[in-house]
């Protein structure tokens, strides 16, 4: 099926911003995101400018002919990932928040629109966290990651567990009131009563929302060197398998919803950001590494992750994009497909009709058959959804719609 033009339905969605910072004040073990440590203050200014030119030049309507515009009216949510965009001096984190809170504060949600700063605890401080909050941030993302001074170390992480409490303090006392708490699992020799403590104190912090991700060993990291020379680096699968189902036990036990894979929330305190991705939205990446995908043609597009040359490109007025692919209708239905089941909402069938003019079983219907017998889906009246050993399994038969 080749690229068609999208249906109101698919149109009217709205569309988030992510800005990409790639500083660090080090490099973590298990890292393989686009990220530099110790850079200058010189390379975050000439950093914050070029972020300014990348912006003007979608805003100026040169993002993809097709796209008509409507990109600079359709913000909604905002979110700056890194790297680690805490490690930026506090006065350009706020000149740089408060640009790209001024172009969200446009979009269609206005001031209740949703804006959210990753934050390693060893890079904040009250005055970064004022900072934000003057700037329009409402939404905080604190890399946890663990309790244990040990794994932290071993993980190469630049904070301690006095460090994170500390810093989650401070972003209280900001003002600061929806807050997520990430944390690692997975962590060779780690026990399960380890962990249940582990969640123990994550669910002592009162977090709004807490993301939990099984510790992967990614080529080209530190992990991966450590493997490689034989060291245990990873828990194996059946005891990572027992800890999700743990911390799904507790955090749902607790009042939280898991609503995605990864993913728990206080009800109405779902990532707004992610969750228009994982519906696969639209949404416009800016930064050194940065994605994007963007609607009319549907164009998805990876900017050069080398520092220097996103700089140079964007200091001569050309797009920093190494890599752009038109998404035709047959993957675009594919990937909604894809994501959606990694949402507990799962597909909904209207609204895929909607969107695609077809229903999912017209396209998938032997797979999700397959997959409904043998209990990784379940329908509902409207939809078809993950099950918890559907999540558990994800990596395995989600491939099949492709």
């Amino acid at each position: 099926m080749s690229a068609r033009k999208a249906s109101p339905a698919e149109q009217a969605r709205p569309m988030g911003l992510y800005v990409h910072i790639p500083f660090c004040r080090s490099r973590c073990h298990y890292c393989d995101f686009v990220s530099t440590a110790g850079l200058s203050r010189a390379w975050q200014i000439r950093y914050r400018d070029a972020l300014r030119k990348e912006l003007a030049f979608y805003m100026k309507g040169g993002c993809v002919d097709a796209c008509d515009g409507r990109v600079a009216a359709g913000f909604d949510t905002l979110y700056f990932g890194g790297g680690t965009p805490t490690y930026l001096d506090a006065d350009l984190l706020e000149e740089i928040a408060a640009d790209f809170a001024a172009v969200l504060r446009g979009g269609v949600r206005g001031d209740a629109a949703e804006f959210t700063v990753e934050a390693n605890p060893g890079t904040l401080t009250a005055q970064k966290l004022a900072a934000l909050r003057r700037a329009g941030c409402n939404r905080l993302s604190v890399g946890a990651q663990s309790f244990d001074d040990s794994y932290l170390v071993w993980l190469g992480r630049s904070h301690n567990a006095a460090a994170f409490r500390q810093a989650w303090e401070w972003a209280r006392e900001a003002g600061f009131t929806n807050m997520n708490l990430d944390l690692l699992y997975g962590l060779p020799d780690q026990s399960m009563a380890h962990w249940e403590r582990t969640l123990r104190e994550a669910l002592a912090y009162q977090p709004e929302h807490i993301s939990l991700y099984q510790l992967n060993i990614e080529p080209g990291t530190r992990l991966a060197q450590l493997a490689g020379a034989g060291q245990n680096c990873a828990a194996d699968e059946e005891c990572c398998r027992g800890q999700y189902l743990l911390a799904h036990r507790m955090l749902t036990g607790a009042g939280y919803s898991h609503y995605e894979i990864s993913n728990y929330a206080k009800p109405g305190r779902e990532s707004r950001h992610n969750t228009q991705c994982w519906r696969n939205g639209y949404y416009l990446g800016l930064g050194a590494g940065a994605a994007g995908y963007l609607p009319e043609p549907r164009l998805r597009y990876v900017n050069t992750g080398d520092l220097e040359r996103y700089l140079a490109d964007t200091e001569r007025g050309r797009k920093p994009v190494a890599d752009e692919e038109t998404i035709d209708t047959r993957l675009a239905m594919a990937e909604e497909m894809m994501l959606a089941f990694r949402l507990r909402e799962g597909v909904d069938a209207g609204g895929f009709q909607a969107r695609w003019g077809v229903e999912p079983a017209e396209h998938y219907g032997a797979a999700l058959e397959k997959h409904l017998a043998t209990g990784l889906l379940e329908k509902t009246r409207q939809s078809l959804r993950p099950t918890l050993e559907g999540w558990l399994t994800y990596n395995v038969w989600v491939p099949e719609y492709l």
